[in-house]
């Protein structure tokens, strides 16, 4: 177990002022049986209300208001995560982990994933969590960690065409596969140490536990993992989504900070 002090820090700039801005921000971690939140702090710029609500997935947001004019907006999130007291959460009733058995806009394999899930062989008394485990290790030995050259619109297919992309590229690729093997997978923004932006990771169920498994770093998630959100792709867990009144262009930077505060 351990003990993470993280910060998460969202800066907006819009090039012009704009006015009646609506936001929903999923920057909030839970608590679940595999962490526990405390000290959860949240402060917007400029000053507006703001409540939190939950999506369809269960995840927890941040809804709110700024009415008046800015040429600035900024979130900052911070706590302690107590990592580690579990390597799995209880799934919920099946009906809901059936859910993402089924590919989604983000994973719908065209014929670059069929044929790569066609070298696979497993054997008749492969676990769930066996056969990800191995799809995970083969898609780590194959694709190449390369910041720059997708997007968050580029999709599992087109990331695997070109054989390269970040956490989110490798996240899509493994959920896609797991679900052409029939494998309940979600895909999960969270906070992992030294990564300094949000991360990505997978999640498949096995006898009614979700277990996490990172497709970028090859490995099972641990208590080095701080998780945010989880749905059918990325676009269930866009951290930052609203509208606003006024003609302009914005620039965004993210700081994420995780540190290890555990008692020696």
């Amino acid at each position: 177990m351990k003990t993470l002090q993280f910060y998460y820090t969202m800066d907006f700039t819009f090039h012009q002022a704009v006015a009646c801005h609506h936001f929903t921000l999923k920057c909030l971690p839970l608590s679940d049986h595999r962490q526990t939140i405390s000290r959860l702090s949240i402060s917007i710029t400029p000053d507006c209300p703001a409540n939190k609500g939950y999506d369809s997935f269960g995840n927890q947001y941040l809804y709110g208001y700024a009415a008046s004019p800015h040429d600035q907006f900024s979130v900052k999130a911070t706590g302690i995560a107590r990592t580690g007291l579990a390597n799995y959460e209880i799934a919920a009733d099946d009906m809901t982990v059936a859910l993402y058995k089924y590919q989604s806009s983000y994973t719908h394999p065209g014929p670059n994933l069929r044929q790569y899930y066609d070298q696979f062989h497993f054997a008749p008394a492969m676990t769930n969590y066996a056969r990800a485990l191995l799809m995970m290790e083969k898609l780590h030995d194959d694709f190449s960690y390369v910041q720059g050259v997708t997007t968050i619109t580029t999709t599992a297919e087109d990331a695997l065409r070109q054989g390269r992309g970040v956490c989110q590229d490798y996240s899509h690729i493994l959920l896609s596969l797991c679900r052409l093997a029939g494998i309940p997978a979600r895909y999960v923004v969270g906070i992992l140490i030294g990564e300094g932006l949000s991360h990505a990771w997978v999640e498949v169920c096995q006898s009614g536990l979700w277990i996490g498994l990172d497709p970028t770093n090859n490995l099972v998630v641990s208590e080095n993992h701080i998780k945010i959100s989880h749905g059918r792709d990325y676009k269930d867990c866009i951290i930052n989504q609203g509208i606003f009144m006024g003609s302009s262009q914005q620039s965004q930077t993210i700081s994420v900070i995780a540190e290890d505060i555990s008692d020696p």
